[in-house]
């Protein structure tokens, strides 16, 4: 059976790639040393697989291919993934700052209670020496 690479692999079974990445990190996938993905191994994971694309994919053709006129589905699914990839990256950064504005917070606190309980009991220490 021929190998194929991961991208070729998504096409044929119809998954996405970080699909594929993700059970092959997971072991539900195995892959060879070469990288590449033997396709009777997509058959046992994935059941019965594509043939027209598989034509495409050993002919070399590049399946994210699209007339001038019309995006491909390919296309759209990555712009789509790259503005929802931006839009967490964007709620991460903001998380992360308001993260960093509480322990900040915290952190003037704890020093500002570990001043004031010392100047308290050295207070205390004077006043225990002085009357025993």
């Amino acid at each position: 059976m021929p190998f194929v690479t991961v991208i070729e692999a998504a096409v044929l079974v119809g998954k996405s790639p970080q699909t594929i990445y993700r059970h092959i990190k997971s072991g539900k996938l195995s892959r060879a040393s070469s990288g590449k993905i033997d396709t009777s191994e997509l058959m046992r994971v994935y059941g019965a697989i594509n043939n027209s694309p598989a034509k495409n994919v050993n002919q070399n053709v590049n399946p994210l291919s699209h007339n001038e006129n019309h995006e491909s589905n390919n296309e759209k699914w990555l712009k789509k993934q790259i503005e929802q990839l931006q839009t967490d990256l964007k709620e991460l950064k903001t998380e992360s700052l308001e993260r960093e504005k509480r322990l900040m917070a915290l952190l003037e606190n704890k020093s500002q209670e570990a001043s004031q309980p010392k100047e308290e009991g050295e207070a205390k220490k004077f006043f225990k020496n002085l009357f025993n």
